[in-house]
């Protein structure tokens, strides 16, 4: 009843995985560019973009400071432009380039899709600390489920022109929550062989500029 045990207690057990992951809810507000080398095409107001989502983080090395991250969100696009929808029969469409500055200024093209986001990403972050330096370089998959031209006046149009499937490259870097955000698209917007009534292929590829939120 009188033996005594050496013991030795410690307050925490040192870990051999010092590995994290960073998976985040992201939200990004854009401003959407064009090319305008069509002849007689132009953009018009505000146009931009919005997207919501998901991303699961898989880290690369040990100090979890480069991942890979792959996602799923949804986003709205609109542009505005002189773009209108002139209705030929019942299901044929002609693009019409607006030359009244006023009707151009309320054309609308809205299109709704899901996103895949695909990234590589270096970061400063640590275990403990949730506020880092990032750059995130990726690809992003899109499918545009549904689209439609809002005019000045009359009833929006579904359009079936538009291309449901695009890709598109990105790029985001910054500190903590506020985050740069360039995208360049790979697609462009309408499907091949669409054009304007005066004949002109409608190859439009959109660059988008914002900002990039990620909350963990």
């Amino acid at each position: 009843m009188f033996i005594s045990f050496k013991m030795i207690a410690q307050d925490s057990i040192p870990s051999t995985n010092s590995t994290y992951k960073e998976d985040q809810w992201y939200g990004s507000l854009s401003f959407l560019l064009a090319s305008e080398s069509i002849d007689g095409f132009r953009f018009n107001g505000l146009s931009q973009a919005f997207s919501l989502g998901f991303i699961r983080d898989f880290p690369l090395n040990q100090e979890s400071n480069k991942a890979l991250g792959l996602g799923l969100g949804y986003g709205i696009s609109n542009y505005g432009s002189n773009l209108g929808i002139l209705k030929e029969g019942a299901s044929d469409y002609q693009f019409n380039l607006i030359e009244n500055t006023l009707l151009a200024s309320k054309n609308r093209l809205i299109s709704h899709f899901i996103e895949v986001p695909i990234e590589y990403r270096w970061r400063t972050s640590t275990a403990s600390s949730y506020a880092f330096w990032r750059v995130y370089a990726g690809y992003l998959l899109r499918y545009n489920f549904f689209s439609r031209s809002k005019p000045f006046t009359g009833d929006s149009t579904v359009l079936e022109e538009v291309r449901p499937l695009s890709h598109a490259l990105k790029l985001s870097a910054g500190y903590n929550t506020w985050n740069i955000y360039v995208e360049y698209s790979l697609s462009p917007i309408f499907k091949k062989g669409v054009q304007t009534n005066l004949g002109t292929p409608l190859k439009l590829n959109s660059i988008k500029l914002g900002l990039i939120f990620y909350v963990l």
